[in-house]
Formats: C-alpha cells, structure tokens, sequence
C-alpha cells in the first residue's frame, strides 16, 4: 500500500519532470515582430528600418542600426537614428538628401524589425523566451506575447526591473486581476524587464471529501476553503478530527487541526471518517 509520503513524492516527481519536458521543448528566443504600426516608436540600436524614398528605387531597402546607435545611409553617411521617433528619422534622411542630392524627396521610414527593446519571460507560460516591445505594453499583453500562462501557472507574476544603479526591484503582479480587467494591477512594462511565473502553489487533500487529490493552492486557504475546493466532505467525515501532514526542516509533522487554520504549500490534509 503507498504511504502519504510515497504518492506526494510520485506527484511531485511526475509535476516537476512534466514542467521540464516543457520548458525544454519551447523557443528560447522569439523572432522579431514584423509590419506593425510604427508611427511613434522610438528607435533603438539593433532595430532593423525600411526606408523608402519615392521614386528612387536605389535608396530604398531595410538598413540595421548598429549597436552605438547610428545607421549608414548611401550618400549622407552615418545618421544617429537611436533616441529618434521613426518620423523624426525620416525627417533628419529628408533634410540631408535634400543638400544637393535629390530635388524634393519624400522619404518615409517604418520599422521593419523590432529588437532594441527587448523583455525576457521565463517560467510557467506556453512560450518562454525573450520578445521585443513594439509599444506601450502591458503586462497582461506581454504574458500574451508568450501564448498566455500555463494551467499550472501561479496568478502572482514576478517582474524584476533594474533601478537607476542597476539592482534588482521586484514587483509583483496579480495576473488573475489584471485579467479580470483589474487596470490597477494591468501594469506597463518596461525595457529589459525579467517577467517570472512560477509553478502554482499545491496542497494534497485525501479521506473523506467528494474529490481527493492534489489542488492549487490559493492566497489565505483555509482548511475549511480546502475541504470546499476539493467538493466537500462526506457524510462520514469527522470534521473534528483534520489532520495535517506538514514537512519542514524537523522532517515530516502530523496533528490535528481547526478549520479555520491556514494551508500551506505541499500540505497533505486528512479528512478521517467518522466512528459513528
């Protein structure tokens, strides 16, 4: 017969070797997004430009701003495109042609490549990698980016942001919220954001109730709440007598418990029948 402590290791082992067959298998790094409205993104270094000039086929193709910022055009040189709307691009491309090369030109400059801005997600979505920011994005569109969370997604997000001396601020996001259509929790985010989704909190429930088994764990869970979330209890079970199975540092702890205690992750609740 399996123990407690055998069927939680089983489900653990089978949870965490799922999760990396997972990760594993998806994309690492994301292709730049393509065609999109450009109008006021700001450039950046490594974004690719299509710059078209009307009536000149000859100055007319897709040119890649280098990593210090600027970009080399035929007959004019290097430009500083970075920091520059592509509008603001185009007029600077504009005013130069305009100085003895071409009468009157009309040049119109759209991304072509998005890859200066670039945010990394990791952890429980369906394609983690990093993706590149072509707008105001927030994070509820960002976590979109990636194919939306996984089943085993946790509704907390984590998104580490570097601060003006280069540490590490966490902040954290109720994503379930922000779905929910909760715009205070629906933040932006922001260049060279690191967005973590963990794998949800569980706690294991068996004995007496409709629906023995292994459940996510929600923020402030109750005992009582666990006996709910697993359809209830049976008319044979003894209430009185809930016992917890607990592991910590002094290994693994058994006693009984009140209703209206709190559940932590990896719990196993016991819900025994009643003698009567």
């Amino acid at each position: 017969m399996w123990s407690v402590t055998g069927i939680r290791g089983l489900c653990l082992q089978v949870c965490v070797i799922a999760a990396a067959i997972m990760f594993c298998a998806s994309p690492s790094l994301s292709r730049g997004t393509t065609g999109a409205d450009s109008k006021e993104y700001v450039v950046g270094a490594e974004d690719v430009l299509n710059i078209t000039v009307w009536d000149n086929e000859d100055l007319t193709g897709n040119v890649k701003v280098g990593l210090d910022g600027y970009l080399e055009y035929k007959f004019i040189g290097r430009i500083k495109a970075s920091g520059l709307t592509t509008s603001q691009v185009a007029g600077v491309i504009n005013e130069r042609l305009a100085q003895g090369y071409i009468n009157d030109p009309q040049v119109t400059v759209q991304v072509a490549t998005y890859r200066s801005k670039a945010i990394f997600i990791i952890g429980e979505v369906n394609r983690p990698g990093t993706y590149y920011l072509t707008k105001q994005t927030t994070i509820v569109e960002a976590i979109s980016m990636a194919q939306g969370p996984t089943k085993d997604a946790d509704p907390e997000v984590i998104i580490v942001r570097k601060g003006e001396k280069g540490e590490g601020n966490n902040i954290i996001v109720n994503l379930r919220r922000a779905l929910e259509g909760d715009l205070s929790r629906n933040i932006v985010v922001q260049e060279g954001d690191s967005i973590f989704i963990s794998k949800a909190k569980t706690f294991f429930i068996m004995g007496e109730v409709h629906k023995p088994g292994q459940y996510k764990l929600e923020k402030d869970t109750s005992v009582r709440r666990a006996i709910s979330i697993a359809g209830g209890h049976t008319e044979k079970a003894a209430l009185k007598r809930v016992k917890i199975i607990r592991i910590d540092d002094k290994g693994e702890q058994e006693r009984q418990v009140k209703l209206d205690e709190l559940v932590q992750p990896l719990d196993t609740l016991v819900v025994p029948q009643s003698y009567f």
